[in-house]
């Protein structure tokens, strides 16, 4: 028995270019345009700011943050690139642990 994964991604997509998308598109124009209609700049700034990462988050998440993801990628980087001090394992911990200060 095996399943599908394939078909998953497609319907995961499909459900994002057909529904999900549009209907956060169009809450985000409802919500921008009374803001702006009520003149309530500073809060349709706000709103802005976190419509604009919800939508990365929507579209782009998987390019993003997914498997081959460049902010993945860039983590990951990173990680190989920290150095660890290992105070039990040198020569010179014995000196370092018991010397005042």
């Amino acid at each position: 028995m095996y399943l599908p994964t394939l078909a998953l991604g497609d319907l995961v997509n499909s459900a994002i270019s057909d529904w999900i998308g549009p209907v956060l598109v169009g809450i985000i124009a409802v919500v921008a345009i009374v803001l702006l209609w009520k003149r309530q700049f500073a809060g349709f700034l706000t709103f802005a700011a976190m419509a604009v990462l919800a939508a990365l988050f929507v579209f782009f998440g998987g390019d993003l943050f997914g498997k081959n993801g460049n902010i993945s990628k860039a983590g990951k980087d990173v990680a190989k690139k920290i150095n660890a001090i290992d105070l039990i394992g040198t020569t010179y911990a014995q000196n370092f642990l018991t010397q005042d200060r």
